[in-house]
């Protein structure tokens, strides 16, 4: 089983990409959970701020619930900024008790991320309206060794999903045919194990 991590500046692409990841790998028989980012925060983390330190509890919680999924068969795809390369590290070393895990990291520059961005929230951190966002006035670290490098300012959409989808079958994370080859439904227990779990971690209503 795995987890696709698509980390990147904000209005980098990564959202679109995993949205579109994800719509190829359902059409491939896998039923995927995809973690994106915003929703997180908004549903499950809404405590947390944008400090350091609170983003990295983030990453962490998000992170877990994937290696939950991972351990109940259900690949994962989180969207997330996931701006520290410790985060970064610490997302893998969790997640891969479990299954692999695959940082993909969406690449975008400033300048690029700024003219597409469709809230205007780099003009508005650029004159200092908006606290620590990330890649104005707050740090962001690109990844070191990150698996699958995804360019979305030479690449469209449509070809960074072919790109990824390519690079899965080539390191041999996902086989050509795996939607036939392999069944990775669930059963009503294993659900409802992994939906205590969470709601023991305080994800879910009780």
């Amino acid at each position: 089983m795995f987890t696709l991590w698509f980390m990147g500046r904000p209005a980098a692409g990564k959202s679109t990409l995993a949205s579109r990841v994800e719509d190829r790998l359902v059409e491939r028989g896998l039923d995927t959970e995809n973690l994106d980012g915003d929703e997180i925060r908004k549903h499950l983390h809404p405590d947390l701020g944008f400090s350091r330190e609170d983003r990295r509890t983030n990453n962490r919680r998000t992170a877990y619930i994937a290696k939950l999924l991972n351990r109940n068969g259900i690949p994962a795809i989180v969207g997330m900024i996931t701006p520290f390369r410790d985060s970064q590290e610490q997302a893998r070393d969790i997640i891969e008790d479990e299954g692999e895990f695959v940082l993909i990291h969406v690449k975008c520059s400033v300048e690029a991320a700024e003219e597409r961005d469709p809230k205007g929230l780099y003009e508005e951190a650029t004159k200092g309206n908006i606290e620590k966002f990330t890649g104005i006035n707050h740090p962001f670290q690109e990844p070191l060794n990150p698996d699958i490098v995804v360019d979305t300012e030479t690449q469209s959409i449509e070809d960074g999903v072919e790109h990824v989808l390519g690079e899965l079958t080539e390191q041999g994370i996902m086989d050509e045919d795996i939607g036939s080859e392999y069944n990775f439904s669930i059963t009503s227990k294993e659900e409802r194990e992994v939906t205590e779990r969470l709601r023991s971690l305080g994800y879910l209503d009780k």
